[in-house]
């Protein structure tokens, strides 16, 4: 491994370690998925375009992996902790998350977790990781419109789950 992968290792492990859970919902897959994706990102290294940003590649395999790999994360529709320090680190590890609001933030996301693939992944880029539509467009290699269409269905759903839960 070279020096500048082991960098961006160091730059991006945390983001990603974010964008996984987001992805999954639960710590178990999440973890299988960052670990496939920095495995995918090692193997074709080679192939990565230095003009580009590597966190939108990086992104873009996480995502690309979490999309195909329906085997792997069939599970992912709820928040699985294997203990209560485990529970307690992760929530520790949300910026700014009050105790008073872990039980609305675990309602929340498992309602976004039970989306489709297609809508979680436009979702967990644009609002979690702040892309912008277009980035969101050349990570994922769909059209914009199509983005937005995601985006807007989204927030629809989810709209329609809270209000009937």
């Amino acid at each position: 491994m070279t020096n500048e992968f082991e960098e961006y290792v160091r730059e991006y492990s945390s983001e990603l370690t974010r964008f996984c859970l987001s992805l999954c919902g639960n710590i178990s897959d999440a973890d299988d998925l960052f670990q496939e994706t920095w495995y995918k990102a090692m193997k074709n290294y080679q192939q990565y375009d230095r003009e580009k940003s590597f966190k939108s590649w990086l992104f873009s395999i996480c995502a690309n992996t979490f999309r195909d790999n329906r085997r792997l994360f069939r599970n992912s529709r709820r928040f699985i902790f294997g203990s209560e320090e485990e529970k307690t680190r992760f929530f520790n590890s949300i910026p700014d998350l009050k105790e008073a609001d872990r039980d609305t933030f675990l309602t929340i996301h498992s309602v976004v977790n039970k989306l489709p693939k297609k809508q979680k992944v436009v979702l967990a880029l644009y609002y979690f990781k702040d892309y912008s539509v277009k980035e969101i467009s050349e990570i994922l290699e769909i059209p914009e419109g199509t983005v937005k269409s995601r985006l807007n269905t989204a927030k629809k759903q989810i709209k329609r789950r809270l209000t009937n839960e």
